[in-house]
């Protein structure tokens, strides 16, 4: 279901939790684009409705893909399974308006610095950067039917997701003995 506003929404639906969230990792990702930009710029989450463009220049973050890369590992608390599964995500960044091109461009050249590996390790989520595809230019066309820049990049990152499951324990034991042949006399 895409969103009717800028800004994902802050809802936990219904079922197994995980974390973290989309909302965590797009707020990580923006907070370090902002940092590396010499210049404030607005940053959306892509695919909403009823939401106007902002004013060049403008960047929009999407979601794109999530692939498994490892086999899940679990530990257990007293109450719940915890299960970690490794998974590479996809994030096309892209870039409108007028020197879009030298933005991303800034993106795709510090996603692989030090600088995006500390920002995201200092978020406290369990994300770090992996690579990124290479930059395109996109054909845009905006509400007065004129061209205007648009440039892109995927951002791939490894998020190790977890989620919790209740989970029932034996956390004692009480044994009984019986003499069994008083219990269960033997037949002759």
């Amino acid at each position: 279901m895409v969103q009717s506003v800028s800004d994902p929404p802050n809802v936990t639906a219904p079922g197994l939790l995980v974390t973290p969230s989309e909302k965590e990792i797009y707020t990580a990702v923006k907070a370090w684009i902002l940092s590396i930009l010499p210049f404030s710029i607005k940053i959306r989450q892509g695919q909403q409705n009823d939401a106007a463009a902002p004013i060049d220049p403008f960047m929009l973050m999407t979601i794109i893909g999530r692939e498994r890369i490892a086999t899940n590992g679990w530990s257990y608390t007293d109450t719940e399974r915890v299960v970690v599964e490794q998974t590479q995500i996809s994030m096309q960044i892209s870039a409108f308006g007028k020197g879009s091109g030298n933005l991303i461009q800034s993106v795709l050249m510090l996603w692989r610095d030090m600088s995006a590996v500390d920002a995201l390790a200092a978020s406290g989520l369990p994300i770090a950067p992996l690579h990124t595809s290479d930059i395109r230019q996109l054909g845009f066309i905006n509400a007065e039917k004129n061209y205007e820049d648009c440039w892109s990049v995927d951002l791939i990152l490894q998020a190790n997701i977890t989620t919790r499951i209740p989970q029932q324990f034996a956390d004692k034991l009480t044994i009984d003995t019986l003499d069994v042949d008083t219990t269960y006399p033997p037949k002759e």
